[in-house]
């Protein structure tokens, strides 16, 4: 594994090295991709996608309903 790239460990932390070069994934930046893009670029499953987010989990039935596209973004407390 790239260990600069965005990852989970075994216990599901969201890992964002500082070592990571694309300034996309450090959600917290200006230029950042909403924390819901880079969790469901990485795959993450339900339970840990309710550990960051309130949004709803993304569904895969091509209706755009699901969390990622509202300004609400981000990790929660």
């Amino acid at each position: 594994m790239d260990d600069t790239k965005p990852h989970f460990d075994p216990d599901g932390t969201l890992v964002i090295p500082f070592e990571c070069s694309d300034h996309a994934y450090k959600y917290w930046k200006q230029e950042g991709k909403p924390l819901t893009d880079i969790l469901k670029e990485l795959g993450t499953d339900e339970a840990t996608w309710a550990r960051y987010t309130h949004l709803p989990f993304p569904s895969d039935n091509g209706d755009g309903s699901g969390g990622g596209d509202g300004p609400d973004d981000g990790a929660e407390g």
